[in-house]
């Protein structure tokens, strides 16, 4: 069952859902009205007690505070898109990050600085002109290092985003039951039968080394590690802390070398030379389409008519946002109806 084939029964299961949701909300919040009440207190106090530090509060510290506060949302929030691929496996490296860890990389070494992103590091819209006398060289780690912040933020929200298969997993053992994905898992017959039993007996007896190097490489299929630490009973913080070090740390910052190295100045001229001498009729127009891709950088198109491929990649993002949205309605549908029939 779906929204499309049952329209209005899924409207009123999720109004159903909406109901319970905002009860047990309610419920929360009275249970812990008090502690509330005083932690409400305690930060609304910063802004009605005079003194020196009011106007200073309310201009510079809060206005960073919240800048800041969606700079960081902004990463992690896309590191969990990421793991949970949208519904679709659609991977925000290649949709965001990367192109944001490439576009630094080639204005860095076409100024051989890193130039100062505007209107400032934490909400970047461009970059600022290249210096009048820059330094003679850029150094590869200083390039690493002024994406660093945003990748780090990037992998954290990964190894979130791979919470959910372990609580279900979890949830379903404390239940006597099995979660979704495991019964394919038993038949433990032929070689991929051996290879099944070999990371059952890895998860149970060297729960945390398994997870750090499933995590720490691309790997569409860390979903069964999650699964699999749920059902033996793994620790959280076993599990988590892995997960964590293996994305945030690790693979983050293998796809971060690479990018960079990808989108040096040498490496694009090198893949430039090639196109050009396999495909002559483009020599000269590649060169062109670089170079102007370079000055938007630093001086984007304001005008108000996007071009085409933007449009078209802004609907191309629409569209997969709402599948993911719908995959989650019609999941909590067909979730709340199979645990009240």
């Amino acid at each position: 069952m779906t929204i499309f084939n049952s329209p209005l029964l899924s409207l009123r299961v999720l109004l159903q859902l909406t109901g319970e949701y905002v009860t047990s909300g309610l419920t929360y919040l009275y249970r812990h009205l008090f502690a509330l009440m005083l932690l409400g207190g305690l930060l609304s106090s910063v802004y009605y007690i005079d003194g020196a530090h009011q106007p200073v509060l309310a201009t510079q510290y809060l206005a960073s505070f919240y800048v800041v506060s969606l700079y960081v949302l902004w990463w992690v929030g896309l590191g969990v898109a990421s793991s949970i691929g949208l519904g679709t496996g659609l991977h925000t490296f290649v949709l965001y990050l990367g192109p944001h860890i490439a576009k630094v990389t080639m204005v860095a070494y076409e100024c051989n600085f890193i130039p100062e992103m505007l209107p400032s590091r934490w909400a970047y819209k461009t970059f600022a002109d290249c210096p009048v006398k820059p330094a003679e060289t850029i150094s590869f780690w200083a390039i690493v290092w002024a994406v660093q912040l945003e990748s780090f933020l990037w992998g954290f929200g990964t190894a979130i985003g791979e919470l959910p298969p372990y609580f279900v997993s979890r949830a379903a053992r404390a239940a006597g039951k099995k979660a979704d994905g495991m019964e394919e898992l038993d038949d433990f017959s032929g070689f991929t039968g051996a290879i099944k039993k070999a990371i059952f007996t890895s998860i149970r007896n060297y729960a945390f080394i398994t997870v750090l190097l499933c995590a720490s490489i691309p790997n569409p299929l860390f979903d069964l590690a999650g699964l699999l630490c749920g059902h033996f009973g793994i620790s959280f913080w076993t599990f988590f802390g892995a997960a964590a070090i293996g994305k945030a740390f690790i693979k983050v910052h293998i796809q971060l070398l690479f990018t960079v190295t990808l989108f040096s100045q040498q490496i694009i001229e090198m893949i430039l030379a090639f196109v050009e001498g396999t495909v002559p009729s483009l020599q000269g127009s590649l060169q062109s389409f670089l170079a102007n891709q370079k000055r938007n950088l630093h001086n984007p198109n304001l005008s108000d008519e996007k071009p085409l491929v933007g449009r078209l990649w802004d609907l191309f993002i629409i569209c997969m946002v709402a599948f993911f949205v719908i995959s989650i309605l019609n999941s909590a549908v067909q979730g709340y109806l199979v645990r009240t029939m």
